[in-house]
């Protein structure tokens, strides 16, 4: 038989401080990380963050609490600046994937045009 071990509150104010640290962080250099990161990196790691801190915050039953919530709303507020930027670089990729998919496709064509020749 396990016992089972409920965490401290000491432990979930931990947690909070570390999240406020986080976040903090990141706002503070966002633009910088906006700048240099690549989109969809800096879009996983927001994710990550929130995650995490939702995962933590349901093992210590402190996940309604205002201050928990109020955090990560603003790591939202960050992914939502983030996302326009990872859409249009999804999509300028998937576009260039398309684009050599027509290229080879229309290579092959002609080489088969060749041999028929």
């Amino acid at each position: 038989m396990t016992l089972e071990t409920t965490p401290a509150p000491a432990q979930a104010a931990d947690e909070l401080t570390t999240l406020r640290a986080d976040v903090a962080a990141l706002e503070f250099i966002f633009d910088e990380l906006a700048r240099a990161m690549d989109p969809a990196a800096l879009l996983k790691v927001l994710t990550y963050l929130i995650r995490n801190a939702k995962r933590v915050a349901s093992e210590t039953q402190s996940y309604d609490s205002l201050e928990h919530r109020r955090l990560v709303a603003q790591v939202e507020s960050l992914m939502a600046r983030v996302e326009p930027q990872a859409k249009k670089q999804a999509m300028t990729v998937r576009n260039e994937h398309n684009r050599l998919k027509k290229e080879k496709a229309r290579h092959k064509a002609d080489s088969r045009r060749q041999l028929q020749k």
